[in-house]
């Protein structure tokens, strides 16, 4: 069985490292978010599990009740960051005391790591980015204490999140006030359930506003900044494109304003850009351009989730709760809805 020291060689940090990351610390200690996804990676290669008796005993902790947090070990640990800063400030600013565990898994395996669960050893559990597998698994359990998802839906369970099919909304609706008629996307080459729901309810909207979607017009690439570089060379070699751009997550937009400027086109002037944004604004906000962006309101997600769980912790009461959020538009540089469009078409 893996141990931190094994996590920490493979991830070539120290185990105090590896410790920070699994405690939800990384950013207050200030770890770089690379160093993060290292960790985490290592931690899925080697099906590293923390050992959390062995640590209440370490750390004389067993009468703190314990709030688990699954995430998923995939491209999605560019969020892990930002969630587990909102939810030790959501803690912090209730001065509820715990031990928060991270706990991953593998999408669609959700039953792997589901054993502290039917032991009953937390006495909370939130779980993020779960597959519609893992949401059936999870629909068959009777846990004992007070389950909440993070933006998906159960009638079993509580959840909070945002709506990700008016996302997409909000996107195509943005686009049609700019006056464009015809769009082009870069997305996922594998998109999971919540990316795939918002970009779906984009395109049926954009049918709707009358907005033109072909097929040629939709680049794909890996969900990440080098793939979103790719898929904008596609774009780039169009003879005939549509001046907007819509990004399916803020990583592909930063890999495809490297290769607009590459080749010479510049936001706003040559073409707009608009994103779905689930990592921390200061992403977008300071690239050159600034990227307007629909996001994912995470902050207030993390604290209205803790606020759900430990409600429900404290009273006992496992009535499901169903809290959904209004996605942030920020419109800055890179698409507006004053000023003259880029060649609006």
């Amino acid at each position: 069985m893996a141990t931190i020291r094994d996590v920490a060689a493979r991830a070539g940090v120290s185990p105090t490292t590896v410790s920070i990351v699994m405690n939800g610390r990384a950013k207050e200690k200030r770890i770089p978010d690379a160093t993060v996804e290292r960790v985490t990676s290592a931690m899925r290669e080697l099906g590293y599990s923390p050992n959390l008796t062995a640590r209440r005993l370490r750390t004389n902790e067993a009468r703190k009740p314990i709030i688990a947090f699954y995430w998923p070990l995939d491209y999605r640990t560019n969020m892990l960051g930002s969630f587990l800063s909102g939810i030790k400030e959501s803690l912090a600013e209730r001065g509820y005391e715990c031990e928060l565990v991270v706990q991953t898994y593998e999408n669609d395996k959700f039953e792997k790591a589901a054993a502290p669960i039917v032991q009953n050893n937390y006495n909370g559990v939130l779980v993020g980015a779960a597959s519609p597998s893992d949401l059936q698994y999870l629909e068959t359990l009777d846990p004992p204490m007070p389950v909440v998802l993070i933006n998906r839906e159960s009638n079993r369970f509580s959840t909070v999140g945002a709506n990700s099919g008016n996302m997409g909304l909000q996107a195509a609706s943005l686009i049609r006030q700019r006056g464009y008629t015809e769009v082009s996307i870069i997305q996922a080459e594998r998109s999971y359930f919540a990316t795939a729901k918002r970009t779906t309810a984009f395109i049926y909207a954009c049918h709707q506003l009358n907005i033109q979607v072909r097929p040629e017009w939709i680049f794909k690439g890996p969900n990440t900044i080098a793939g979103g570089s790719v898929a904008a060379e596609a774009y780039c070699a169009l003879h005939d494109r549509p001046r907007m751009l819509f990004c399916e997550s803020d990583c592909m937009a930063q890999g495809a304003l490297y290769t607009l400027r590459k080749y010479g086109l510049y936001c706003p002037q040559d073409l707009e850009l608009l994103s779905i944004a689930t990592q921390a604004p200061e992403t977008m906000q300071y690239l050159i351009p600034s990227v307007s962006t629909i996001s994912m309101p995470t902050p207030k997600i993390a604290d209205t989730a803790i606020a759900v769980l430990t409600t429900a912790m404290q009273s006992g009461d496992t009535t499901p709760t169903h809290i959904e959020l209004e996605p942030v538009i920020c419109l800055r540089e890179s698409f507006r809805l004053s000023g003259a469009a880029a060649g609006t078409r």
